[in-house]
């Protein structure tokens, strides 16, 4: 879970949520300063209440009373999620190695006029190996064929 109360009406509203007002009193943890100088504290209460509870409780608790509130997602969580999709966060990519579709993360934040795009996963492993030991670090044809030759690359 992640849970982000940074201001005094936003953990009063957590502490509803918690059915725990008690907590957003001044004479405790009802105050920015309080909260920050018993962040210990305060972090060991909200822990334990959301270990007390299921995921989707804590999140329809912290939504009925307007505490920002969302889910840290697994990856299983993420490929079921509609919105996910609906989104597009998802892109599919064929893997010319693999001969197989990827499914990875798009390209984040889409702009408007410029949203990027992904073309491919990336180089194949040494696929420059060559051109950096020749460019980069000056190596020449036959330092490099007789480190392929001695299996160093």
């Amino acid at each position: 879970m992640a849970i982000a109360c940074t201001t005094d009406k936003l953990f009063a509203r957590l502490a509803e949520a918690m059915g725990r007002t008690e907590l957003a009193s001044s004479s405790l943890y009802g105050e920015q300063k309080a909260r920050l100088d018993n962040r210990h504290d305060v972090n060991e209460i909200v822990r334990d209440w959301c270990g007390s509870l299921t995921r989707d409780q804590v999140l329809a608790r912290c939504h009925a009373t307007g505490a920002p509130a969302g889910p840290l997602n697994n990856i299983a969580d993420i490929f079921g999620d509609r919105q996910f999709h609906a989104r597009r966060n998802l892109v599919a990519i064929e893997d010319e190695d693999l001969g197989e579709t990827i499914i990875v993360p798009n390209v984040m934040p889409r702009l408007s006029r410029t949203p990027g795009r992904i073309d491919r996963l990336g180089p194949r492993l040494g696929q420059h190996t060559d051109e950096v030991l020749k460019g980069l670090l000056g190596l020449g044809d036959d330092e490099v064929a007789a480190l392929h030759a001695q299996r160093v690359i």
